[in-house]
C-alpha cells in the first residue's frame, strides 16, 4: 500500500473486521494518487478469509485465486467510453447469487462517474438493499459527475494529494532519480502520474517539454519558437500549462512585471486552446515568443 494511504487502508479494514464497514464505498480524488489500488486493496482484504489490519494474508485459498485472475466473487465493470445500463445490470446479476467461494462478494467500479443516467437509475437499487455479503466499491476523478443519489447511498472519502516529501521519497525509491517539487507541481503533485510519465506511458512528457524549453531560452527564440510550437501541437494545453508553471516561478523569484505580464499571457493561452477549431500551432507560436530574453 502507499504509504500517504497506510492509515486509511487500516482504518477501513479495522472497521471490516469489527463488521462496521458500509456496503459502498466511494473513493473521490485526483487522478494519480492511488485510488484504484487502494480500493483494489481493500476488496483484497474483504475476499480474504484470514484478514487482518495489514489486508489479506495473501496465502488462502481465496487469496490463491485472487491472485491467480481468476476469483469467482470479484467482479469488476469498467468500459472505454461510458458504462452502460446493461454493463450495470450484468454485474448486479452477478451479485445476486451466492458466493462461490462461502464469503464476500466484491463489485469493483473504477470510473463511476463515467455511468450513464439508466445505469446510475439501475444500480441504485443495489445500493440501497444489497445482497448479503456484499460490497460495492467507486472511485472517481470527479465526483460532481455522480448523481446525488448514488452519492447519498454511499460512504464517501475524498482523498487528498500526498505531502511533496512523500510522493519525492516514493519516486525515489520507484527509480526517477531526478524527482524534484518541479516535476512534482507538473503533473498535479500526483506521483504516479510523474512515474507513469517517466516510464514511457505518456508521449509528452515534462522531462522533454523541460529540455525542449530551455533549448527555446538559450537559441533563436523565433526558429525554437515555431519548432516548438509545430511539436507541441498535440499537447497544446499541457505545453501552456507548463509554460504557465515555468512564468509563475519565475514571477515569483524576481517579482518583475515582465514576468507577470507573461504568466497571464499563459493563463490567456490556455483557456483559448480549449476552443474548438483554434489553430494550436499558431496560438503556441505567439506564447512562446513571449519568453524571448
Amino acid at each position: 500500500m502507499f504509504p500517504w494511504f497506510s492509515d486509511i487502508f487500516r482504518s477501513f479494514n479495522s472497521r471490516y473486521l469489527a463488521n462496521k464497514l458500509h456496503h459502498a464505498v466511494l473513493l473521490s480524488g485526483a487522478s494519480g494518487i492511488g485510488k484504484y489500488q487502494l480500493a483494489q486493496a481493500l476488496g483484497n482484504t474483504l475476499l480474504c478469509k484470514a484478514p487482518s489490519l495489514d489486508g489479506a494474508c495473501n496465502q488462502c485459498q481465496s487469496c490463491y485465486l485472487r491472485i491467480a485472475g481468476n476469483h469467482p466473487d470479484l467482479y469488476l465493470l469498467e468500459s472505454e467510453k461510458q458504462l452502460g445500463v446493461d454493463k450495470i445490470r450484468e454485474g448486479i446479476a452477478k451479485l445476486s447469487g451466492t458466493a462461490q467461494m462461502s464469503g464476500n462478494k466484491v463489485l469493483l467500479i473504477p470510473n463511476a462517474d463515467t455511468m450513464t443516467e439508466a445505469a446510475a437509475n439501475a444500480l441504485l437499487k443495489t445500493l440501497e438493499e444489497p445482497t448479503a455479503n456484499t460490497y460495492l466499491l467507486l472511485i472517481t476523478n470527479s465526483v460532481t459527475k455522480l448523481m446525488p443519489t448514488i452519492l447519498s447511498r454511499c460512504e464517501k472519502h475524498a482523498l487528498g494529494l500526498p505531502s511533496v516529501e512523500l510522493s519525492l521519497n516514493y519516486l525515489k525509491d520507484n527509480g526517477v532519480e531526478d524527482a524534484s517539487e518541479a516535476l512534482l507541481a507538473a503533473y498535479g503533485h500526483a506521483p504516479l502520474r510523474v512515474e507513469a510519465a517517466l516510464k514511457g506511458e505518456e508521449e509528452f512528457s515534462y522531462r522533454t517539454f523541460n529540455d525542449d524549453f530551455q533549448a527555446l531560452l538559450a537559441g533563436d527564440a523565433n526558429s525554437q519558437a515555431h519548432r516548438l510550437a509545430k511539436k507541441w501541437q498535440d499537447n497544446a494545453v499541457l505545453a501552456a500549462q507548463w509554460c504557465m508553471q515555468k512564468a509563475h516561478g519565475d514571477y515569483v523569484n524576481s517579482q518583475n512585471s515582465s514576468d507577470y505580464t507573461r504568466y497571464v499571457k499563459c493563463v490567456e493561452v490556455t483557456k483559448t486552446l480549449q476552443h474548438l477549431g483554434v489553430n494550436k500551432s499558431m496560438v503556441l507560436f505567439g506564447l512562446l515568443k513571449q519568453f524571448q530574453r
